[in-house]
């Protein structure tokens, strides 16, 4: 999500529970460990952090502060010696060496304004094992008017979150991420089908609106599913793919391992995600125990994809274990 975007949604994260018993007075910790699955939502809870510990209000949380310094740096791209018309590089969202030493080089100084020093380290899980060793002495023993605040979306070290404070971002439900996107984008199909398959994340959601071929993307998973009811349907279902590129398809299979989820929840009499039709109608020859084989076969797909294999070989083998592990347990 954009900057300006993101003030939009302040106001929501600033409600949340696990910020409630932060406070400029009342929190010493000297280290925070923020995790989740959504990168942009840990990235505005850091700066939601720094302005509870520091003193400030929300509404300055995304304002450029002395006193927060985030990291990595988004330095300006230039372009190739010799070559005017080449486009800058973004610089990858990775944390470096040069940046962890520029981090301990600075510890020592004082802070501008507020009580402390605030290093948020965005993408922290990017850093090697050499770059979390590092800090770890830095992270165990802070200087006085230090904090670090870490996001983090895979597991660190054990010695590094050990040495943290960790607050966890949940998921936000449907309705909450429906009604947040309503008051942004209005209603509409498109605002429905993002809040359901974001997986409680705003900043997927912004991006499944900005995306203009997810809503054919579902199609074509919800379409996918429905074809692996026999091997009479194998032709119909390799016409859905066939012509997908890599990306199209991997995110194809990751909507087909959500509904398959889907599949197993409605099976087992428990609640869906995205709407209970469109479940029940790729539900048909599965129970419970095969639509989660299946979801594994879609995960295995997955990576299979990302690692270059032939993508209409990887999905025809996909479809040919799912019927016959559908086959499998109707006997």
């Amino acid at each position: 999500m954009s900057a300006e975007l993101l003030k939009k949604y302040v106001g929501l994260y600033d409600k949340l529970d696990v910020l409630k018993p932060l406070g400029a007075e009342t929190s010493a910790a000297g280290a925070y460990l923020l995790g989740g699955d959504d990168a942009d939502g840990l990235h505005l809870l850091a700066r939601l952090v720094a302005a509870r510990l520091g003193g400030l209000g929300a509404d300055a949380a995304l304002e450029d502060h002395a006193d927060v310094i985030v990291y990595p740096k988004k330095d300006d791209a230039k372009p190739s010696k010799g070559k005017k018309d080449d486009k800058p590089k973004a610089r990858a969202a990775v944390m470096t060496v040069d940046d962890v030493k520029d981090i301990l080089g600075s510890l020592y100084l004082t802070p501008f304004e507020l009580n402390r020093r605030y290093f948020i380290i965005e993408y922290a899980d990017s850093m090697s094992e050499i770059c979390q060793n590092k800090l770890l002495k830095s992270l165990e023993e802070p200087p006085p008017r230090v904090c670090f605040i870490l996001c983090a979306t895979r597991a660190m070290l054990p010695t590094v979150e050990s040495r943290c404070h960790s607050i966890r971002l949940a998921p936000f439900p449907v309705d909450t991420v429906r009604n947040a996107l309503t008051a942004v984008h209005g209603t509409g199909a498109g605002v429905e089908l993002a809040a359901r398959g974001c997986r409680g994340s705003l900043g997927m959601a912004e991006r499944i609106l900005a995306d203009k071929e997810y809503a054919s993307d579902y199609s074509a998973a919800l379409k996918v599913l429905k074809y692996t009811g026999g091997s009479r349907m194998f032709a119909s279902a390799s016409a859905v793919y066939e012509k997908l590129t890599r990306d199209r398809l991997d995110a194809v299979l990751g909507l087909i391992e959500y509904l398959l989820a889907d599949v197993a929840s409605l099976l087992s009499g428990g609640t869906t995600v995205f709407d209970a039709k469109d479940v029940a109608g790729v539900a048909d020859g599965f129970t419970p125990y095969s639509a989660a084989r299946a979801a594994d076969f879609a995960r295995d797909a997955r990576r299979r994809n990302a690692a270059n294999c032939m993508p209409v070989a990887l999905m025809d083998n996909m479809v040919l274990k799912i019927m016959e592990e559908k086959a499998l347990c109707r006997r």
